[in-house]
């Protein structure tokens, strides 16, 4: 076993493993692997108006912590305005997307493991060129990330 599983860590501001994806820098606090797969931690720094499409979860809940700016954060029939300080959770398996502000904003994002490996994935297939819905949709189910419809994903 590893020290850090035994004992913890800790990271300063701006530490952790980095992803660019389109536009949104992210940083991941926690991986799926250090967690021993029960949970992700990523704060995310958005631009103007971005988020993903709805999508659902089928392994695991997913919570938002607004740490900057203001979000739309729609969980089933519910439609949140979250701004810094609000918390929003979202239940396993219910539909949900949400959005950046005008300003854009920073989110702390508590999600099943394995979320950071489907940004990490796909911001290295961007790298290199195009990134087709069906390629994506098929990364994002390896994940935990089922997408109902590709309407607004990611300002796209």
């Amino acid at each position: 076993m590893t020290p850090w599983k035994r004992q913890g860590y800790a990271l300063k501001s701006g530490e952790g493993p980095s992803i660019e994806f389109r536009g949104t820098k992210m940083t991941v606090k926690l991986s799926g692997a250090s967690s021993e797969e029960s949970h992700s931690l990523i704060e995310m720094v958005h631009p103007s108006g971005v988020g993903p499409a709805l999508h659902i979860h089928p392994t695991g809940a997913e919570a938002f912590y607004v740490l900057e700016g203001h979000y739309t954060i729609h969980c089933g029939e519910q439609q949140y305005e979250a701004a810094a300080g609000d918390f929003v959770y979202v239940p396993k398996g219910l539909p949900h997307l949400y959005q950046s502000g005008v300003n854009g904003g920073k989110v702390l994002v508590l999600s099943p493991a394995g979320l950071e490996r489907y940004f990490s994935e796909v911001a290295e297939l961007l790298r290199v060129g195009p990134v087709t819905w069906d390629m994506e949709q098929a990364i994002a189910a390896q994940y935990g990330q089922e997408f109902l419809d590709g309407l607004r994903h990611w300002g796209q």
